[in-house]
């Protein structure tokens, strides 16, 4: 095959520090040849011309809900608010633009805004009127409604708090309009549905929104009927028999929490319908465990501190929740693990690590050996034992490195709640690391921005332009060469994309990314300002920076 590209005058940080200027040739959708330039010659086909500029293998990321965060942009978007007043700002702004939706529908705002949840619904109903809304906040976790879809859904002070969630109330017992975890269902599933048409549009705006970041794969978190916006298959068959999809993509299957073993066999289906499709594979499942910690839902070890810095004088001090009954969930593990599907379980406290991670180690000595790439997604706290366990077993972390900094979500929000033992103990990338943890990169978009240079920037500093504080616990920050092969390598790995893709390799796919800068010349501090030039998947060039 003639030779379509080739890449001259490049610099690739990952094979050899970006220390001299390399071409790389691609072939049809395969990189043909990775040469020093003194080995080239003439440069066959069309030529770019990198004028020393760092190119680096396309990102992964490998924990995201990119359907969901392409709806999300043409929704009502709170993922730039600055500040609650910003964010009353831009719901208001959607309202006066979209005045014949009969819902207002969004998320994106952030908890650590909206400390003071007295005035919320008050709030909100000025601007919404007698339209029902629901906004959800930036992780997911917690939804925002006005008066009208309270009325909707039948909520008022004697509604009782739904198994796995909390109707946030004020001092006479009313609904506040803030639901959490389990109780958003009471709103959310009264929403009109989504049509195939919006799904499709959001999948192709996700995918756009990602090329244009440098990232060509990725592993959609959910993929089943959790809520409306996960429910992404028929999308993603409609993506692949049409061509639409050029990233390469891994599905985790929902697990549903109701009898989770009576699953067992449609998730099976359901992974064999997608068999034949090299561009979507089915081979995870998705366990939602635990919640997260600062709506005090993250299970933890050591119970929450109520705002006066005590444990509280309750019979039973609230130590989180799980979504599932370990002893119910256990031998589900062991049939998921036998059937050969990887598990991706979003663990955020330690005692949601420790109860998942037992599950995975009970599977490992029942089943026989094969290739694992079980997952555990989050990880906010850990101590020396659950790391050492992890690398024992394998596991991989799934880490959302953006989250390791000290902004008001954190300092505000979380630390004033946990108990003191707990407090060195987040997002330890390093010690993942030195214990020899596979480490694999994720956004969990729309939670956080899709950026991987703002991920690494983070995973290297520990703290993030505009942060007022020293950053967040430095000896657990990683270098620059680990971060940048956690967001390619080491998450095309833990997706399973790794035979195709991940690296700058003669055969692999060419899925690169050419940045505007020499990665040598951008100091530590300024990582996150680095931006995709060019992208190319599958050898095809899919942006250009204008």
């Amino acid at each position: 095959m003639t030779a379509k590209l080739t890449i001259v005058d490049c610099t690739l940080p990952l094979l050899d520090g970006g220390d001299q200027r390399h071409a790389v040739t691609v072939e049809g959708e395969r990189i043909a040849r990775v040469v020093p330039m003194a080995e080239l010659g003439s440069a066959p086909g069309e030529v770019l011309d990198a004028a020393g500029r760092s190119l680096l293998p396309g990102f992964t990321d490998a924990h995201v809900h990119l359907v969901e965060s392409g709806i999300e942009l043409a929704r009502c978007d709170l993922s730039s608010s600055r500040s609650r007043a910003h964010a009353l700002e831009l719901i208001d702004d959607y309202c006066r633009r979209m005045p014949n939706e009969p819902w207002i529908v969004g998320r994106g705002w952030s908890l650590d805004h909206f400390a003071d949840t007295a005035t919320m619904l008050v709030e909100l109903d000025r601007l919404t009127g007698e339209r029902p809304a629901y906004l959800s906040n930036k992780d997911g976790h917690s939804a925002w409604v006005n008066s009208a879809a309270l009325r909707r859904a039948g909520i008022t002070a004697g509604t009782p708090d739904p198994d796995g969630g909390r109707i946030e109330r004020d001092a006479s017992g009313a609904p506040s309009g803030l639901l959490h975890e389990g109780a958003m269902l009471l709103v959310a599933d009264l929403i009109p549905p989504l049509d195939e048409e919006t799904r499709f549009a959001g999948l192709l705006a996700g995918q756009q929104r990602f090329f244009s970041l440098g990232i060509t794969g990725w592993q959609e978190a959910i993929v089943g009927d959790f809520v409306p916006t996960t429910d992404v298959e028929r999308s993603y068959r409609r993506a692949i028999d049409s061509g639409a999809l050029l990233g390469q993509v891994t599905g985790n299957l929902w697990l549903p929490r109701s009898d989770p073993a009576g699953a067992l066999d449609e998730l099976i289906a359901r992974r064999a319908a997608f068999a034949g499709d090299e561009r979507f594979r089915a081979s995870g499942v998705k366990i939602m465990y635990d919640g997260v910690c600062e709506t005090l839902t993250g299970a933890v070890s050591v119970p929450y501190l109520d705002p006066s810095g005590q444990h509280g004088a309750s019979a039973e001090p609230n130590r989180g929740i799980t979504f599932f009954d370990p002893a119910e969930l256990a031998p589900v593990v062991v049939e998921l693990d036998r059937a050969g599907f990887d598990l991706h379980a979003h663990v955020i406290g330690d005692r949601a690590t420790d109860e998942v991670l037992a599950m995975i180690e009970a599977a490992q000595r029942q089943n026989p050996a094969r290739d694992r790439r079980h997952q555990l997604a989050h990880l906010q706290l850990l101590d020396p034992g659950l790391i050492s366990r992890m690398a024992d077993a394998g596991v991989i972390a799934n880490v959302q490195p953006y989250w390791a900094q000290a902004d008001a979500q954190m300092v505000e929000m979380t630390l004033p709640f946990l108990d003191a033992s707990l407090h060195d103990h987040h997002y330890a990338f390093r010690s993942l690391e030195l214990a020899g943890v596979p480490l694999a990169f994720g956004s969990d978009w729309p939670v956080t921005t899709p950026s991987p240079f703002d991920w690494i920037h983070v995973a290297v500093n520990r703290s993030y332009p505009g942060d007022s504080t020293e950053p967040f616990l430095p000896h657990e920050a990683l270098s620059r060469d680990s971060a940048l092969r956690a967001a390619t390598s080491g998450a095309a790995h833990a997706v399973r994309q790794d035979e195709l893709r991940g690296r700058i390799e003669a055969g692999l796919l060419a899925d690169l990314v050419l940045l505007d800068a020499e990665l040598r010349e951008v100091p530590d501090a300024e990582l996150h300002a680095v931006q995709a030039d060019t992208t190319l998947a599958r050898g095809a060039v899919v942006f250009e920076r204008g």
